[in-house]
């Protein structure tokens, strides 16, 4: 009996019974723990989160590219290889694309421009059908050769080379001119900023078609789109009115 048990981690409730016990043990129904990596998470962090699992075992040699892993809920056994894993995550993530990506875009020329775009998007707003929305704000800006001017990619860099992580940007942060500053180059950075998901990835190849160049926070997590610059600055205007009545209410 001893040479048809199967060794491994198993999960038993209160009461089970020792027959129950060795079914369970000979069928080798194991017991799978999950790992999470959220929808817009940079490879630093999810270099953290499997690091940080004390039930996966291993090293993580070399660098990891940013964009490269599909953010999902992945179940393992325990004491599973780290870089085994990162591979299953990578392949999620090429699997996803390669059923997204179509030949027919004149914006995005390459698999990686689609990740680039579709990490922007991601972290650019939490609602899923607002991601089509802010899509169609990108897609016409690069076809009017217009800056993409988009606060999460000077985020990524500004945090990229320093310990303390901030949400904070000033001025001088729109000045300092790097790889991934749309408000100094024009284009897609020269990486994607994070791991997107899914609806970003669909978002980022099938904008919806609008007329939007500009948008901005609404104060309900949402955003208000415009088309023209005067309608943006009235935008902003009632935003930043928002913003200090929230403040004010503190």
């Amino acid at each position: 009996m001893e040479n048809k048990l199967k060794s491994g981690e198993y999960l038993f409730s209160g009461k089970t019974s020792l027959s129950s016990v060795i079914d369970i043990l000979k069928n080798g129904e194991f017991y799978y723990r999950k790992i999470v990596i959220p929808e817009c998470t940079t490879i630093e962090t999810v270099i953290e989160i499997i690091n940080k699992n004390k039930f996966l075992v291993g090293k993580l040699d070399g660098l990891l590219n940013e964009g490269s892993v599909f953010p999902d809920t992945y179940f393992f056994l325990r004491g599973e290889e780290k870089e085994k894993i990162v591979k299953r995550m990578q392949n999620k993530m090429e699997n996803v694309v390669n059923k997204i990506w179509h030949n027919q875009s004149k914006i995005l020329k390459t698999k990686l421009d689609l990740i680039k775009l579709a990490s922007i998007i991601e972290a650019e707003t939490i609602k899923a059908e607002e991601k089509f929305i802010v899509s169609s704000v990108f897609h016409n800006r690069l076809k009017k050769n217009m800056k993409l001017q988009s606060d999460p990619t000077i985020l990524y860099a500004k945090n990229l080379f320093s310990e303390e992580k901030t949400r904070k940007i000033f001025k001088f942060d729109l000045r300092n001119d790097n790889a991934w500053n749309t408000y100094t180059r024009k284009g897609l950075p020269i990486t994607p900023i994070c791991n997107p998901g899914e609806i970003a990835l669909n978002a980022a190849m099938n904008p919806i078609e609008t007329n939007y160049l500009y948008f901005v926070a609404d104060g309900k997590k949402g955003h208000r789109f415009s088309a023209t610059l005067k309608q943006h600055q009235e935008n902003v205007i009632i935003w930043r009115k928002k913003l200090t009545e929230k403040n004010e209410n503190k």
